[in-house]
């Protein structure tokens, strides 16, 4: 009787370096994605209002202007100072001027309001006087914001959206 003799097949080696350098930059992108948006926001007491309205899309030309308790603003994860002084309100104005141009606001054609939408985040305890001087720089003729969104909490809304089952 013959003997079977088995068959030695060929080793193969798959490199994984590749598909591990491109896991890493995932996980890289993903941590500092995050991070960037949630910088945005500052930590306020949001006010209620019973007759809020839930933005359910935000705009792509939007701006966060953060009011803490002290008054003192934070857009873009920078604080800025109070905007009653007239230093903030000039480096702010510039802030908001540069992005209405990156709206598409033409500064030379001063009769229509640029296409940026700016977000009011105040604390419930912070002075009105604060929630003013912003609004008077949005309204600066090199700004122009017409879309002014007031953040605030209802208090009859659950607290996340609940998810639709089949979406």
């Amino acid at each position: 009787m013959a003997s079977k003799r088995a068959v030695e097949l060929p080793v193969t080696q798959i490199d994984f370096t590749s598909m591990i350098d491109i896991c890493f930059l995932l996980i890289t992108f993903f941590i500092m994605v995050t991070s960037v948006a949630k910088a945005e926001v500052v930590e306020v007491f949001l006010p209620f209002a019973n007759n809020a309205i839930p933005d359910e899309t935000p705009p792509e030309n939007r701006v966060i202007v953060n009011v803490d308790r002290k008054g003192e603003l934070y857009i873009r994860s920078k604080k800025y100072g109070k905007p009653n002084e007239p230093n903030v309100r000039k480096e702010v104005t510039l802030l908001l001027q540069a992005c209405a141009e990156e709206a598409g606001f033409d500064t030379s054609k001063k009769e229509k309001p640029s296409n940026l939408s700016v977000y009011i985040r105040s604390d419930a305890n912070a002075m009105y006087k604060y929630v003013q001087c912003v609004m008077m720089i949005l309204v600066h003729e090199n700004v122009r914001v017409d879309k002014v969104h007031y953040v605030t909490k209802n208090p009859t809304l659950p607290a996340e959206p609940e998810k639709k089952e089949g979406s």
